[in-house]
Protein backbone atom coordinates (compact mmCIF):
# COMPACT_ATOMS: atom_id res chain seq x y z
CA UNK A 1 0.00 0.00 0.00
CA UNK A 2 1.44 3.38 -1.09
CA UNK A 3 2.41 5.69 1.75
CA UNK A 4 1.04 9.19 2.11
CA UNK A 5 3.26 12.05 1.66
CA UNK A 6 3.88 13.77 5.10
CA UNK A 7 2.51 16.81 4.11
CA UNK A 8 -0.39 15.82 2.73
CA UNK A 9 -1.28 13.80 6.54
CA UNK A 10 -2.71 17.05 7.96
CA UNK A 11 -4.81 18.31 5.25
CA UNK A 12 -6.32 14.91 4.99
CA UNK A 13 -7.11 14.50 8.66
CA UNK A 14 -8.75 18.00 8.63
CA UNK A 15 -10.80 17.07 5.73
CA UNK A 16 -11.68 14.14 7.35
CA UNK A 17 -12.96 15.73 10.35
CA UNK A 18 -14.77 18.26 8.87
CA UNK A 19 -16.53 15.53 6.68
CA UNK A 20 -17.76 13.77 9.67
CA UNK A 21 -18.82 17.31 11.50
CA UNK A 22 -21.26 17.86 8.70
CA UNK A 23 -22.83 15.33 9.41
CA UNK A 24 -25.34 12.79 6.78
CA UNK A 25 -25.90 14.49 3.63
CA UNK A 26 -29.00 16.12 2.48
CA UNK A 27 -32.05 14.11 1.92
CA UNK A 28 -30.14 11.21 4.28
CA UNK A 29 -32.40 9.73 7.06
CA UNK A 30 -31.23 8.74 10.56
CA UNK A 31 -32.60 4.82 11.10
CA UNK A 32 -36.23 5.22 13.00
CA UNK A 33 -36.22 3.59 16.39
CA UNK A 34 -37.54 0.08 16.38
CA UNK A 35 -41.57 0.60 17.84
CA UNK A 36 -43.02 -1.45 20.54
CA UNK A 37 -46.43 -0.88 20.20
CA UNK A 38 -49.07 -1.55 23.38
CA UNK A 39 -52.80 -2.00 23.26
CA UNK A 40 -55.41 -1.93 25.77
CA UNK A 41 -58.66 -1.46 26.69
CA UNK A 42 -58.67 1.71 28.28
CA UNK A 43 -56.81 4.20 30.80
CA UNK A 44 -55.11 1.92 33.53
CA UNK A 45 -52.81 3.25 36.20
CA UNK A 46 -51.82 -0.43 36.84
CA UNK A 47 -51.01 -0.96 33.33
CA UNK A 48 -48.73 2.30 32.93
CA UNK A 49 -46.85 0.90 36.35
CA UNK A 50 -46.48 -1.96 33.91
CA UNK A 51 -45.38 -0.12 31.05
CA UNK A 52 -43.16 2.01 33.17
CA UNK A 53 -41.45 -1.41 34.52
CA UNK A 54 -40.87 -2.77 30.87
CA UNK A 55 -39.08 0.18 29.78
CA UNK A 56 -37.12 0.23 32.95
CA UNK A 57 -36.40 -3.73 32.24
CA UNK A 58 -35.31 -2.85 28.52
CA UNK A 59 -32.94 -0.29 29.77
CA UNK A 60 -31.31 -2.57 32.05
CA UNK A 61 -30.89 -5.18 28.86
CA UNK A 62 -28.85 -2.27 26.89
CA UNK A 63 -31.97 -0.99 25.48
CA UNK A 64 -31.83 3.11 24.86
CA UNK A 65 -35.54 4.86 24.33
CA UNK A 66 -33.15 7.68 23.13
CA UNK A 67 -33.95 6.56 19.72
CA UNK A 68 -32.88 3.17 19.33
CA UNK A 69 -36.94 1.80 20.88
CA UNK A 70 -39.65 3.47 21.17
CA UNK A 71 -42.93 2.35 23.47
CA UNK A 72 -45.95 3.50 22.47
CA UNK A 73 -49.58 3.38 24.75
CA UNK A 74 -52.89 2.87 22.86
CA UNK A 75 -56.42 2.09 24.93
CA UNK A 76 -59.74 1.90 23.78
CA UNK A 77 -61.02 4.31 25.96
CA UNK A 78 -63.04 1.54 27.64
CA UNK A 79 -64.72 0.66 24.25
CA UNK A 80 -64.15 -3.12 23.38
CA UNK A 81 -66.12 -2.21 19.62
CA UNK A 82 -62.68 0.19 19.73
CA UNK A 83 -60.37 -2.30 20.40
CA UNK A 84 -60.26 -4.51 16.70
CA UNK A 85 -60.21 -1.08 14.11
CA UNK A 86 -57.33 -0.01 16.24
CA UNK A 87 -55.60 -2.99 16.21
CA UNK A 88 -55.86 -3.15 12.84
CA UNK A 89 -54.35 0.52 12.66
CA UNK A 90 -51.70 -0.20 14.41
CA UNK A 91 -50.80 -3.56 12.70
CA UNK A 92 -50.93 -1.70 9.75
CA UNK A 93 -48.30 0.89 10.77
CA UNK A 94 -45.88 -2.42 10.88
CA UNK A 95 -44.65 -1.97 14.91
CA UNK A 96 -41.82 -4.63 15.85
CA UNK A 97 -43.74 -6.07 18.68
CA UNK A 98 -46.87 -5.42 20.07
CA UNK A 99 -48.23 -6.13 23.59
CA UNK A 100 -51.04 -7.22 25.37
CA UNK A 101 -51.77 -7.44 29.08
CA UNK A 102 -55.49 -8.32 29.04
CA UNK A 103 -57.40 -10.70 26.55
CA UNK A 104 -59.36 -8.98 24.84
CA UNK A 105 -56.39 -6.55 23.31
CA UNK A 106 -54.59 -9.98 22.90
CA UNK A 107 -57.57 -11.60 20.62
CA UNK A 108 -57.69 -8.10 18.89
CA UNK A 109 -54.12 -8.41 17.86
CA UNK A 110 -54.39 -12.00 17.41
CA UNK A 111 -57.25 -11.17 14.90
CA UNK A 112 -55.29 -8.21 12.89
CA UNK A 113 -52.21 -9.79 12.18
CA UNK A 114 -50.61 -13.51 12.00
CA UNK A 115 -46.94 -12.17 11.62
CA UNK A 116 -46.56 -9.67 13.63
CA UNK A 117 -44.56 -10.89 17.28
CA UNK A 118 -47.15 -10.93 20.09
CA UNK A 119 -45.95 -10.30 23.89
CA UNK A 120 -48.61 -10.80 26.47
CA UNK A 121 -48.39 -9.99 29.98
CA UNK A 122 -51.40 -10.74 31.79
CA UNK A 123 -54.53 -13.02 31.91
CA UNK A 124 -55.44 -14.26 28.56
CA UNK A 125 -57.02 -17.20 27.17
CA UNK A 126 -54.18 -18.86 25.17
CA UNK A 127 -54.82 -22.84 25.19
CA UNK A 128 -55.99 -22.89 21.58
CA UNK A 129 -52.16 -21.67 20.50
CA UNK A 130 -49.92 -23.49 22.66
CA UNK A 131 -48.64 -27.01 22.23
CA UNK A 132 -48.27 -29.51 25.57
CA UNK A 133 -44.58 -28.02 26.16
CA UNK A 134 -46.81 -24.13 25.96
CA UNK A 135 -44.32 -23.61 22.65
CA UNK A 136 -46.24 -20.98 20.46
CA UNK A 137 -47.74 -22.05 17.61
CA UNK A 138 -49.44 -18.61 16.99
CA UNK A 139 -47.33 -15.22 16.84
CA UNK A 140 -47.79 -15.12 20.79
CA UNK A 141 -45.57 -15.71 23.90
CA UNK A 142 -44.74 -14.20 27.07
CA UNK A 143 -46.15 -14.21 30.38
CA UNK A 144 -49.73 -15.57 31.10
CA UNK A 145 -52.03 -15.63 33.68
CA UNK A 146 -55.05 -17.82 33.70
CA UNK A 147 -53.94 -20.96 31.54
CA UNK A 148 -54.28 -22.93 34.64
CA UNK A 149 -58.29 -22.57 35.64
CA UNK A 150 -57.09 -22.21 39.08
CA UNK A 151 -56.87 -18.63 38.56
CA UNK A 152 -60.62 -18.90 38.51
CA UNK A 153 -60.93 -20.96 40.83
CA UNK A 154 -59.79 -20.22 43.78
CA UNK A 155 -61.17 -16.95 44.90
CA UNK A 156 -64.65 -18.65 44.60
CA UNK A 157 -63.38 -21.16 47.38
CA UNK A 158 -61.44 -17.83 49.22
CA UNK A 159 -65.18 -16.32 49.10
CA UNK A 160 -67.08 -19.50 50.37
CA UNK A 161 -64.83 -20.04 53.47
CA UNK A 162 -65.22 -15.97 53.99
CA UNK A 163 -69.21 -16.61 54.00
CA UNK A 164 -69.76 -20.32 54.49
CA UNK A 165 -73.87 -19.82 55.34
CA UNK A 166 -74.01 -18.05 51.67
CA UNK A 167 -76.95 -19.84 49.82
CA UNK A 168 -76.94 -17.28 46.64
CA UNK A 169 -73.03 -16.61 45.36
CA UNK A 170 -72.96 -14.01 42.72
CA UNK A 171 -70.73 -13.94 39.83
CA UNK A 172 -69.63 -10.35 38.15
CA UNK A 173 -69.02 -11.29 33.84
CA UNK A 174 -67.78 -8.76 31.21
CA UNK A 175 -69.97 -9.38 28.66
CA UNK A 176 -67.23 -7.81 26.27
CA UNK A 177 -64.68 -10.58 27.28
CA UNK A 178 -64.40 -13.88 25.10
CA UNK A 179 -63.63 -15.91 27.86
CA UNK A 180 -66.47 -14.88 30.12
CA UNK A 181 -68.86 -16.58 27.23
CA UNK A 182 -67.24 -20.06 27.26
CA UNK A 183 -70.10 -21.80 29.46
CA UNK A 184 -67.70 -24.59 30.14
CA UNK A 185 -65.14 -23.34 32.24
CA UNK A 186 -67.46 -21.90 34.97
CA UNK A 187 -68.52 -25.49 35.24
CA UNK A 188 -66.21 -26.25 38.33
CA UNK A 189 -67.47 -23.14 39.98
CA UNK A 190 -70.96 -24.18 39.44
CA UNK A 191 -70.34 -27.46 41.21
CA UNK A 192 -68.07 -26.30 44.31
CA UNK A 193 -71.16 -23.62 44.98
CA UNK A 194 -73.36 -26.10 44.50
CA UNK A 195 -71.49 -28.64 46.99
CA UNK A 196 -72.32 -26.12 50.05
CA UNK A 197 -76.06 -25.82 48.89
CA UNK A 198 -75.44 -22.44 47.46
CA UNK A 199 -76.83 -21.16 44.02
CA UNK A 200 -74.66 -19.50 41.68
CA UNK A 201 -75.91 -15.94 40.19
CA UNK A 202 -74.35 -14.97 36.88
CA UNK A 203 -74.73 -11.36 36.00
CA UNK A 204 -73.14 -9.19 32.73
CA UNK A 205 -72.09 -6.03 31.87
CA UNK A 206 -71.05 -4.24 29.28
CA UNK A 207 -68.24 -1.23 29.23
CA UNK A 208 -67.86 0.51 32.35
CA UNK A 209 -71.21 2.65 31.77
CA UNK A 210 -72.79 -1.17 32.63
CA UNK A 211 -71.23 -2.11 35.93
CA UNK A 212 -73.54 -0.31 37.83
CA UNK A 213 -76.51 -1.80 36.79
CA UNK A 214 -74.98 -5.11 36.87
CA UNK A 215 -74.42 -4.55 41.02
CA UNK A 216 -78.08 -3.39 41.21
CA UNK A 217 -79.50 -6.69 39.43
CA UNK A 218 -76.85 -8.99 41.89
CA UNK A 219 -78.67 -6.85 45.15
CA UNK A 220 -81.79 -7.40 43.40
CA UNK A 221 -81.49 -11.19 43.54
CA UNK A 222 -80.65 -11.27 47.03
CA UNK A 223 -77.56 -12.76 46.37
CA UNK A 224 -75.14 -13.34 49.94
CA UNK A 225 -71.67 -12.11 48.21
CA UNK A 226 -70.15 -11.73 44.76
CA UNK A 227 -67.22 -12.97 42.69
CA UNK A 228 -65.62 -10.72 40.45
CA UNK A 229 -64.47 -12.59 37.08
CA UNK A 230 -60.84 -12.24 36.35
CA UNK A 231 -61.12 -9.10 34.00
CA UNK A 232 -59.40 -6.15 32.95
CA UNK A 233 -57.89 -4.31 35.89
CA UNK A 234 -59.58 -0.82 33.88
CA UNK A 235 -62.74 -1.56 36.09
CA UNK A 236 -61.44 -2.35 39.15
CA UNK A 237 -62.19 0.80 40.64
CA UNK A 238 -65.84 1.01 39.53
CA UNK A 239 -66.15 -2.88 40.84
CA UNK A 240 -65.32 -1.40 43.68
CA UNK A 241 -66.99 1.70 44.45
CA UNK A 242 -70.56 0.16 43.29
CA UNK A 243 -70.06 -3.03 45.57
CA UNK A 244 -69.77 -0.75 48.49
CA UNK A 245 -72.53 1.42 47.08
CA UNK A 246 -75.00 -1.48 47.36
CA UNK A 247 -73.56 -3.07 50.40
CA UNK A 248 -72.01 -6.63 48.84
CA UNK A 249 -69.01 -8.12 50.23
CA UNK A 250 -66.77 -9.22 47.09
CA UNK A 251 -63.86 -10.63 45.99
CA UNK A 252 -61.17 -10.22 43.03
CA UNK A 253 -58.38 -11.36 41.49
CA UNK A 254 -56.04 -8.49 41.49
CA UNK A 255 -54.58 -7.24 44.88
CA UNK A 256 -55.55 -3.93 44.02
CA UNK A 257 -59.25 -4.53 44.22
CA UNK A 258 -58.43 -4.91 48.34
CA UNK A 259 -55.28 -2.54 48.34
CA UNK A 260 -55.71 0.17 46.34
CA UNK A 261 -59.73 0.55 45.51
CA UNK A 262 -61.26 -0.15 49.08
CA UNK A 263 -62.62 -3.56 48.04
CA UNK A 264 -63.60 -6.26 50.44
CA UNK A 265 -61.01 -9.50 49.34
CA UNK A 266 -58.66 -10.15 46.74
CA UNK A 267 -57.12 -13.77 46.09
CA UNK A 268 -54.68 -13.69 42.96
CA UNK A 269 -52.25 -11.41 41.41
CA UNK A 270 -50.09 -9.56 44.10
CA UNK A 271 -49.11 -6.78 40.74
CA UNK A 272 -47.70 -6.33 37.51
CA UNK A 273 -44.46 -5.55 38.27
CA UNK A 274 -42.75 -9.13 38.60
CA UNK A 275 -44.68 -10.46 35.82
CA UNK A 276 -43.63 -7.23 33.30
CA UNK A 277 -40.46 -7.51 34.15
CA UNK A 278 -40.24 -10.95 33.05
CA UNK A 279 -42.05 -10.07 30.32
CA UNK A 280 -40.01 -7.21 28.86
CA UNK A 281 -37.32 -10.29 28.59
CA UNK A 282 -39.43 -11.95 25.64
CA UNK A 283 -39.49 -8.41 24.11
CA UNK A 284 -35.49 -8.35 24.61
CA UNK A 285 -35.42 -12.08 23.36
CA UNK A 286 -37.67 -10.94 19.71
CA UNK A 287 -35.78 -7.84 19.51
CA UNK A 288 -32.88 -9.78 19.09
CA UNK A 289 -34.22 -11.69 16.29
CA UNK A 290 -34.65 -14.89 18.39
CA UNK A 291 -38.28 -17.20 16.62
CA UNK A 292 -41.22 -17.05 18.90
CA UNK A 293 -41.54 -20.78 18.82
CA UNK A 294 -38.29 -21.18 21.21
CA UNK A 295 -40.02 -18.84 23.94
CA UNK A 296 -42.27 -20.82 25.82
CA UNK A 297 -45.11 -19.10 27.49
CA UNK A 298 -44.44 -18.52 31.42
CA UNK A 299 -47.46 -19.09 33.46
CA UNK A 300 -47.15 -16.89 36.50
CA UNK A 301 -49.88 -17.62 39.63
CA UNK A 302 -48.68 -15.62 42.49
CA UNK A 303 -51.31 -15.64 45.17
CA UNK A 304 -52.01 -13.81 47.75
CA UNK A 305 -54.61 -13.18 49.74
CA UNK A 306 -55.44 -9.64 50.87
CA UNK A 307 -58.10 -9.06 53.80
CA UNK A 308 -59.56 -5.52 53.83
CA UNK A 309 -60.86 -5.11 57.49
CA UNK A 310 -61.75 -1.33 56.86
CA UNK A 311 -64.30 -2.87 53.84
CA UNK A 312 -65.51 -5.60 56.39
CA UNK A 313 -66.45 -2.66 58.85
CA UNK A 314 -68.25 -0.44 55.96
CA UNK A 315 -70.00 -3.35 54.84
CA UNK A 316 -71.14 -4.85 58.56
CA UNK A 317 -69.86 -8.04 58.03
CA UNK A 318 -67.52 -10.02 59.89
CA UNK A 319 -64.80 -12.25 58.58
CA UNK A 320 -64.02 -15.66 60.01
CA UNK A 321 -60.34 -15.50 62.24
CA UNK A 322 -59.09 -18.55 60.18
CA UNK A 323 -59.76 -16.65 57.20
CA UNK A 324 -57.95 -13.43 58.26
CA UNK A 325 -54.56 -15.42 60.27
CA UNK A 326 -54.17 -16.75 56.30
CA UNK A 327 -53.75 -13.12 55.08
CA UNK A 328 -51.08 -12.22 53.58
CA UNK A 329 -51.51 -8.62 54.18
CA UNK A 330 -54.73 -7.20 56.37
CA UNK A 331 -55.59 -3.47 56.14
CA UNK A 332 -56.50 -2.63 59.69
CA UNK A 333 -59.92 -0.53 59.98
CA UNK A 334 -59.19 3.45 59.59
CA UNK A 335 -56.01 2.60 56.99
CA UNK A 336 -56.45 4.66 53.98
CA UNK A 337 -56.18 2.94 50.75
CA UNK A 338 -54.63 5.38 47.92
CA UNK A 339 -55.43 4.88 44.46
CA UNK A 340 -52.39 3.72 42.62
CA UNK A 341 -50.62 6.17 40.74
CA UNK A 342 -48.18 5.46 38.04
CA UNK A 343 -45.07 7.98 38.34
CA UNK A 344 -42.87 7.65 35.20
CA UNK A 345 -42.95 9.55 31.64
CA UNK A 346 -46.58 8.74 30.15
CA UNK A 347 -46.03 6.87 26.66
CA UNK A 348 -46.90 8.31 23.80
CA UNK A 349 -49.99 7.15 22.10
CA UNK A 350 -50.07 5.67 18.70
CA UNK A 351 -50.63 7.87 15.40
CA UNK A 352 -51.97 6.26 12.86
CA UNK A 353 -50.92 7.40 9.48
CA UNK A 354 -52.67 9.71 7.37
CA UNK A 355 -55.24 8.44 4.88
CA UNK A 356 -54.62 8.88 0.78
CA UNK A 357 -56.52 11.24 -0.50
Amino acid sequence: MPSIPCGLRPILIAALAALLAAGPPAGAQTAAPRRIAYLGTGPSESVRVCMNQVRHALQESGWSFDGQLALEWNDAGNDPAELTPMAQAIVASRPDILIATENMPNEALMKATQKLPIVVMGPTNLHHVLDAQLRPLANVTGVSLGLNNQYAIKPVEVLLQAFPTARRIGMMENNDQPGHNDGGSVGPITDMVRQIGAELVRVKFSGEAGIASAWDELAGRKVDAVMIRPDTSTFLGEHARQAQRVGLPAIAHNSWFATRYGGLLSYGAVGRVNMCGRGARYIDQVLRGRPLAELPIEELYEAALVVNLDAAQRLGVTLPPALIARADRLIQPGERTLAPRADATPLPPFQPPARAR
